[in-house]
């Protein structure tokens, strides 16, 4: 039981930091709306939603007093109003926002009462689908795009949601100014024929617009480095010679931890080295696939020899080598390296007493190069100035009411309530840009209360990791305060990204289909010979009959869809 309070404490930490990775333009099916007691038509419905923004533009409805009208527009509001919104939701301590100081004093300062309609994450894709069927919407959606079938461009184009494009220049100032802000912002918030049927998540430093430092890479035990007098690895090479010094002295089973994905979908640390990733990349402006591409099969050749050499974990098919689940070798010694988040470092490794080594450090390290002088690459960027989005259904009565509603979560007095909480309460404004927790939010922690300063903020004042409107990454700082976790920064941050595709592209409602027909059975097929490869049960001899197959896959077909998607991005 006490490994399993260890691990569910740690979970809790990875799920706040990862804060739900972005997505513009996912796939998923959606049911149709089919109800033989008054089912409407994609035509009918398309009607109604012209109605309502005829209805929107008269003095007729419920946002016409004049205090809450055009530019008189103020907070509080006079009178009560209320908004539904429906997202997935993961907060062990509070079943809903609402039980939240920070969200409460959003309430107070808007007089706007949101009921949330709240899901689980891992049910989300299912009641979405339900939801969709009944016809039966709350007035906004959180990350619809990511249910939607072809996005929010089919779902607006479906009549689902409104088309915003002459809403927000009217009714969202503080959101267009912020988009203005930043080239990449107006690209990245528009669909490729220029309408913005969404509002995106803008990423801050405490409330100015810079995309959101890298917060998982590769990490090291330093103490072992520092032991062996060994520098920090830069290249490949580098890599092979730490690894082999950490298992012939210390005798650990893993030297490098990776999972049966981790080595090459998350982070893609070692395959950038020969400069591709493990799936779609951007080679200046041709969309390419790793596994058809040379240097996918020469670091499936090192890892391959690694393995033989013991510097891998021999059980990576099946053990977890992600966020939490290398707590149980990075912490303990059976493990050297491996990818990790830097919630996840030495720090709390020692508080939640997987060691209790003195002289223990995880450090960051930068993604290896091949050889000495050339530029890091690293295949997954946490530094998108744009998240998750906000869409507002055709159900919503008031369109006025929840435009001005979402906007006022780009202010930065509603940043600092959904990051930080309460000022005097939870934090302290420092006064050179830097912001610290009050003791009496430290004291929730030292007794025993909560098991970090991230879960206390979380569980009592903010919804942080829905990543509303104008997100503040710069949160996490004074959450480790005083500790070394932070340093990992320096080293993530030295990698460039030139091979990673636009989050933001987008697929077409037919390209999503074809494609999900196509790449589902590809993905299968690249991860179990990547995986026979590597171990041995497969030898390199058959390596270009596998990269024929993916041909016979119709892998061509999948990435003429992606390159499609890229070409309608850079031209907006």
């Amino acid at each position: 039981m006490k490994k399993l309070r260890k691990v569910l404490a740690l979970l809790l930490v990875a799920v706040f930091l990862v804060s739900a990775l972005a997505a513009c333009g996912k796939k998923d099916n959606k049911d149709q709306k089919t109800d033989d007691k008054g089912s409407q038509t994609q035509d009918d419905k398309k009607d109604d939603t012209n109605d309502k923004q005829d209805d929107s533009n008269t003095g007729d409805d419920s946002q016409g007093d004049d205090q809450a009208a055009g530019d008189g527009w103020s907070w509080p509001l006079p009178e009560k109003k209320e908004l539904s919104i429906w997202l997935w939701w993961t907060n062990e301590y509070a079943n809903d926002p609402n039980e939240l100081k920070g969200i409460q004093k959003i309430e107070e300062n808007t007089n706007v009462h949101v009921n949330w309609v709240t899901v689980l994450n891992t049910e989300a894709k299912e009641k979405f689908g339900l939801l969709m069927a009944s016809g039966d919407y709350p007035d906004i959606l959180r990350s619809a795009e990511s249910y939607y079938t072809g996005g929010l461009v089919q779902a607006c184009n479906d009549g689902v949601i409104y088309d915003l494009t002459e809403y927000i220049p009217q009714y969202m100032p503080t959101y267009q100014a912020l988009r203005a802000s930043s080239e990449k912002l107006e690209k990245d918030t528009v669909t490729d024929d220029g309408r913005m049927v969404g509002v995106y998540t803008i990423a801050s430093n405490n409330g100015v617009v810079e995309g959101e430092r890298v917060w998982d890479g590769l990490c090291i035990r330093q103490d072992w480095l520092d032991a062996l007098s060994l520098p920090t690895p830069v290249t490949i090479q580098d890599w092979h010679d730490v690894l082999k010094a950490f298992k012939d002295n210390y005798n650990c089973e893993a030297p490098l931890l990776i999972g049966a994905t981790n080595g090459y979908d998350v982070c893609h640390n070692f395959l950038s080295a020969y400069g591709v990733l493990g799936s779609f990349y951007n080679d200046n402006g041709t969309v390419k696939y790793g596994p058809l591409e040379d240097g996918y099969k020469q670091w499936v050749q090192l890892f391959r020899d690694w393995y033989a050499e013991g510097l891998i974990d021999p059980n990576f098919i099946s053990n977890d080598a992600a966020f939490t689940g290398s707590a149980e070798y990075l912490g303990t010694g059976r493990a050297g390296a491996a990818a990790n988040i830097w919630g996840l470092t030495a720090d709390t490794y020692k508080t939640q007493g997987y060691t209790t080594e003195e002289d223990y450090f995880l450090a960051g390290v930068t993604a290896p190069v091949l050889n000495e002088g050339d530029t890091p690459q690293i295949g997954y960027a946490m530094s998108e100035l744009t998240k998750e989005t906000l869409c507002i259904t055709t159900n919503c009565k008031d369109i006025e009411l929840a435009c001005r509603y979402l906007d006022y979560w780009y202010t930065e007095e509603c940043m600092f309530l959904d990051s930080l909480g309460i000022e005097g309460e939870s934090y302290t404004d420092d006064g050179d840009g830097t912001y610290s927790f009050t003791d009496q939010l430290k004291e929730l922690v030292t007794n025993g209360t909560y098991p970090s300063l991230s879960t206390a903020v979380a569980a009592e004042y903010t919804m942080s990791t829905s990543d509303f409107g104008l997100y503040n990454w710069a949160m996490f700082d004074p959450m480790y305060e005083g500790m070394r976790t932070l340093e990992a920064y320096d080293a993530w941050d030295k990698a460039s990204y030139d091979l990673m595709l636009p989050p933001c592209m987008t697929m077409t409602e037919d390209e999503t289909i074809k494609y999900g027909n196509l790449f589902t059975s590809i993905e299968t097929l690249v991860q179990e010979n990547t995986v026979k490869f590597i171990t041995g049960s497969k030898p390199m001899e058959e390596y270009d009959a596998f990269v024929q197959e993916l041909y016979n896959y119709g892998i061509e077909e999948c990435i003429g869809y992606k390159q499609a998607a890229l070409d309608r991005y850079n031209a907006r």
